[in-house]
């Protein structure tokens, strides 16, 4: 199994945070979530939740104890968004809970990542497949090993160990949200689309702070006609998860809905956290800080390889993103203390008034060495002078030479995906 390589630059690239991402990534706190609903309900009403249901627990196979005396712990799970028959895994990506940083991080892969079939899936199920694209993966093991094929695929991808697996249907996110009994979220804009000639939903709403069911929920994240693209896109998604995760974490809304939970659980999602595993992560639940959600994408760009679109990783870019998000690599520092920003991944932002500036910025600091993100356009307040925002104090100071007015400011609630923001002013040129 390839393992960690040696680091170089990364190239840019700008993630596309789809849809199908996006429910997932609830799913995966509503695993988490789960387990603490069963312990809740215990701890209120000293049964166990599964006694109605003909499920018997061996109270001596839920080790609970790491959890009770606050034990860190970190664990890596890989989620797949799954169609009809359940083969093919149309979206998949790692998700990374560190208890002592308190945070989720989300590593999506392209579902047309090129990838030679390791030794560890061939063995698994006794073919040789070749190269391939990553979600046929888990199609070549079916719906018995089709998991455990995509993990060992994953893991060999990213070097790193995978714990558990969760697989979900498209249909999940209407229940949940209507689990949960809606979420109350501020809708940025009017949203019309009606896409019912192709057999789609239709969606229809209006801007303002309102309690969305299951089916505007879905509306809400299936909306992407936005003035800044894919950008505004993401913004939204994030807010409605976060949204959703602190409706769903709340300890009454645990007990109150649990039957519904563990409905929409047992209808639309497999895997292979067990309830007693689900029991032991229950007391990690309040450790979980939605402000510290991160979301990337497994770094590469598209290439058609023998009339074959696939998307191809750029490995270097993958072991720098790998050693930041699952084994917490420190950036270097500098000699006077501050942190060297060629070890963070930069986006410019342009504020300013003169199209392609911010490309152009890009590009110059590409030259030097740093690792950049797309360009992207900022739609907030203007300002005369250039805006370095980071997320960690000591970063960013040895950008400030770059700009003719620059000054750096800690805003970690601000600067989204990368490490730095740097949002151009209106004076530069």
């Amino acid at each position: 199994m390839s393992r960690r390589r040696n680091p170089k630059k990364r190239k840019p690239f700008n993630p596309v945070k789809t849809f199908l991402k996006i429910v997932c990534s609830i799913v995966m706190v509503f695993v988490i979530l789960a387990g603490g609903a069963c312990f809740a309900y215990y701890k209120v009403t000293g049964n166990m939740p599964f006694s109605n249901m003909g499920i018997t627990t061996d109270a001596a196979d839920m080790n609970i104890l790491d959890a009770l005396l606050g034990k860190n712990i970190k664990m890596n799970v890989a989620v797949f968004g799954v169609d009809a028959d359940e083969t093919r895994t149309d979206v998949m990506f790692v998700v990374h809970y560190d208890s002592a940083q308190e945070s989720l991080s989300l590593v999506s892969v392209p579902r047309d990542t090129r990838v030679n079939v390791c030794d560890e899936v061939e063995d698994l199920l006794g073919g040789s497949y070749g190269v391939t694209k990553i979600n046929a993966v888990h199609a070549f093991g079916g719906k018995e090993n089709g998991p455990e094929a995509a993990m060992l695929q994953l893991e060999d991808l990213l070097g790193i160990k995978i714990d558990h697996y969760v697989k979900i249907n498209f249909e999940a996110l209407v229940e949940i949200v209507d689990a949960v009994g809606g979420v109350e979220v501020d809708v940025p804009q009017d949203m019309h689309w009606d896409m019912s000639d192709t057999g789609d939903i239709t969606i229809n709403l209006k801007k303002g702070l309102q309690t969305l069911d299951g089916n505007k929920a879905l509306q809400l994240v299936r909306f992407r006609r936005y003035a800044d693209g894919d950008v505004g896109r993401i913004q939204v998604q994030q807010l409605f998860l976060r949204a959703l995760a602190e409706k769903v974490l709340s300890t009454e809304s645990i007990v109150k809905n649990l039957g519904d939970y563990i409905e929409v659980m047992y209808k639309y999602v497999k895997t292979d956290i067990s309830l007693s595993d689900a029991l032991k992560y229950a007391n990690y639940i309040t450790k979980i800080d939605m402000d510290k959600l991160s979301m990337e994408t497994l770094p590469g760009a598209g290439q058609y390889v023998g009339g074959v679109s696939y998307f191809i990783h750029d490995p270097a870019a993958t072991t720098e993103m790998v050693d930041r998000i699952f084994y917490n690599v420190a950036p270097e520092v500098n000699e006077d203390g501050t942190i060297d920003s060629k070890s963070l991944k930069i986006e410019v932002s342009n504020g300013g008034e003169v199209a392609g500036l911010a490309g152009r910025f890009t590009e110059l600091l590409k030259g030097e060495g740093f690792t950049l993100t797309e360009p992207t356009t900022y739609h907030g307040e203007q300002v005369n002078y250039t805006r370095i925002q980071v997320k960690t104090e000591g970063a960013g100071e040895d950008l400030v030479k770059y700009f003719d007015n620059a000054k750096v400011e800690l805003a970690s609630d601000e600067v989204g995906s990368a490490d730095i923001r740097i949002i151009l002013g209106t004076n530069e040129s």
